[in-house]
């Protein structure tokens, strides 16, 4: 009884000596905004020493101020503004406590809308900017950060990778075919350890100084507009950091989920479909924290919601980025992540998001987050444009690695597209054979180059918008099994000053890598020039014993692919395949360079691809 009146009494002490100290901001968040767009509403989140003390007015003519809230801890203030027709560069905002004010001026720029959209002819390339190129040594380690130093030989530490080592090899990328680079998550993440992954958020307006800047971030989506090619941003709603500045002085205790211990999310995101599901599995997986060190964000609480949709636009609007790559999207509160695409779509209608949705039970667990999917009974609408492709990775997977029978091997990939009419565009589905969480791909295909490039023509030629994992086109691998991430997030050889080998370029490279290189090169030029691979349609003949085979075509182009994954070569009677041979009579295979004279018979070596233009 004595402690809890102590405790009282401490409480009573702190709230006293905290509201006799003045009222103090020392941050608006967002910094500032837009004043042309179509969304007039604009939630301010005023952070400092007792904030919720001020009494706040508009000084701007056509701006109305319609709402203040007051959050439990008196240091935060929501301001809500409606720009209505204003279109100034600023507004003036009074702040008032202690008979003193103080008048603050927010800025208003001009926003110059540019639209980049993601296609089926686009070739993502991840970059995990930690470990790919140190374009500036200076920003390696901060010892300001609760990380402060930068040690190549730990697997789980920094390593010096910047924003601006990005940059520096734009040229090297283009020249392989990328169109558009996603980069894994660059704010900062200011944690004891482990912060080089990026995935663990402390301030949603502030890139990692040992990444750069704001301003860089921003140069590099300028420098890829000027080459024509793409920025895709790593986003994560889900969760955050332990040391978000938030949850330093939490502003409210439904800022993240709560439970009476922790508790971790059962990463199981068939919840959402299960009719027998219980709702407090359906909550675990939703509220649950994403581990320890990734408190769970109550995307539920409304203020909260605005918070995290404007930071997102805000960076949209201020890095010119074209696309989001969404982090454990099943994790998401769904109305949220609903709510939050068609924010982003007023203003950017044709704005890409590929959902991350891992899980490996079927098509129907992945299409259900889509938009106007064919799951009957999913929620009314979603505005997500598609999903992150793991169905199909394991499906090529098992169809390079599995013996090839009735229901295995290549049959996956098979059964596989022939769900797609749960999606409404399979087009726009995020294609992959590997990325920075899965084995690199040359390991998953034990070393065998010529099983490499089945798979890479597979991703390069079916359906979806292709990504490849930086390090792929160079046939990285790591050990197997893998005790550590940082395995499989290498440093790119010749991405830091003084390494011994660069395989940025062709006389760094070994003669196999260096046609690994080229075999992507190729079928990226392929893919982008010809509608076949981009607006086209595709038609899959069932596998026989070890082959498989699908065309890729429009009025004008058709394509043949074929795949045999035995060890004896097969000759290829394409009798049931005249629907789509009809009006062709000879064809130039791009794999090997080839002319094929006839077309009823097509050979196919042991363990091989062919990829066939077809010609009148």
């Amino acid at each position: 009884m004595l402690k809890n009146i102590l405790s009282l009494g401490l409480l009573f002490l702190i709230a006293t000596f905290t509201q006799a100290q003045k009222s103090e901001i020392k941050r608006i968040d967002p910094q500032y905004w837009w004043h042309n767009l179509e969304t007039r509403e604009l939630q301010l989140m005023v952070y400092g020493l007792n904030t919720a003390k001020f009494e706040v007015k508009v000084k701007t003519p056509g701006v109305s101020l319609t709402n203040v809230q007051i959050l439990e801890n008196p240091n935060y203030l929501l301001v809500y503004l409606n720009l209505e027709e204003y279109h100034g560069n600023q507004l003036l905002l009074d702040f008032t406590a202690d008979g003193k004010t103080k008048t603050i001026t927010y800025k208003l720029e001009t926003l110059k809308k540019e639209t980049h959209i993601i296609e089926p002819s686009d070739l993502v390339y991840l970059v995990f900017p930690d470990r790919f190129s140190n374009g500036d040594p200076k920003n390696d380690a901060f010892k300001t950060l609760r990380e402060p130093n930068c040690f190549r030989d730990s697997l789980g530490g920094r390593h010096g990778g910047d924003l601006q080592g990005i940059i520096n090899k734009l040229d090297y990328m283009q020249d392989l075919g990328v169109s558009c680079v996603w980069v894994n998550p660059t704010l900062v993440n200011d944690q004891p350890a482990y912060s080089y992954h990026g995935y663990a958020l402390t301030d949603h307006y502030l890139t990692d100084p040992r990444l750069g800047s704001n301003e860089l971030y921003q140069k590099l989506g300028y420098e890829l507009h000027k080459r024509s090619m793409k920025l895709m941003m790593d986003l994560v709603p889900n969760h955050i950091g332990s040391k978000h500045w938030m949850m330093l002085d939490m502003p409210d205790k439904s800022f993240v989920n709560q439970w009476p211990e922790f508790t971790k999310t059962n990463y199981r995101a068939t919840v959402h479909i299960d009719p027998y599901a219980s709702e407090y599995d359906k909550k675990r997986m939703v509220d649950g924290w994403f581990d320890h060190q990734m408190p769970d964000v109550n995307e539920r609480t409304p203020w909260v919601a605005t918070y995290l949709m404007q930071s997102y636009l805000w960076w949209i609007n201020y890095a010119s980025i074209d696309a989001f790559r969404i982090d454990t999207y099943s994790y998401n509160d769904y109305e949220f992540m609903d709510k939050c695409m068609a924010y982003i779509h007023k203003e950017y209608p044709e704005f890409y998001a590929t959902g991350e949705i891992w899980e490996q039970s079927s098509v129907m667990n992945m299409a259900y987050f889509t938009r106007n999917n064919g799951y009957k009974k999913s929620p009314p609408s979603s505005h997500l444009t598609s999903a992150k492709d793991f169905q199909l990775f394991w499906a090529i997977m098992d169809g390079l690695n599995q013996k090839p029978e009735w229901d295995k091997g290549l049959a996956k990939i098979y059964y596989t597209l022939c769900q797609d009419g749960m999606y409404e565009n399979p087009n726009l589905n995020l294609t992959f054979v590997d990325n920075h969480d899965l084995n690199r791909y040359f390991t998953e295909v034990k070393g065998d180059f010529e099983k490499w490039k089945i798979g890479m023509g597979l991703l390069m030629t079916l359906r979806g918008v292709p990504s490849i994992y930086y390090g792929t086109e160079i046939l990285m691998t790591n050990p197997i099994p893998r005790t550590s991430d940082g395995q499989i997030r290498q440093d790119f050889p010749g991405g830091w000053p003084k390494d011994s080998l660069d395989k940025f370029s062709t006389a760094g490279r070994t003669e196999l890598e260096n046609q690994a290189f080229n075999f992507i090169k190729k079928l990226a030029r392929l893919r982008k020039d010809n509608d076949a691979f981009n607006q086209g349609k595709l038609m899959q003949y069932t596998p026989e014993g070890s082959t498989y085979v699908f065309f890729r075509y429009t009025a004008e182009e058709c394509f043949l692919v074929a795949v045999n994954r035995g060890k004896d070569k097969v000759k290829l009677d394409t009798q049931r395949m005249q629907e789509r041979l009809k009006g062709f009579s000879k064809g130039h295979d791009h794999v090997n360079d080839t002319k094929l004279t006839a077309l009823q018979q097509i050979e196919l070596e042991p363990n091989s691809i062919r990829i066939i233009e077809l010609m009148k």
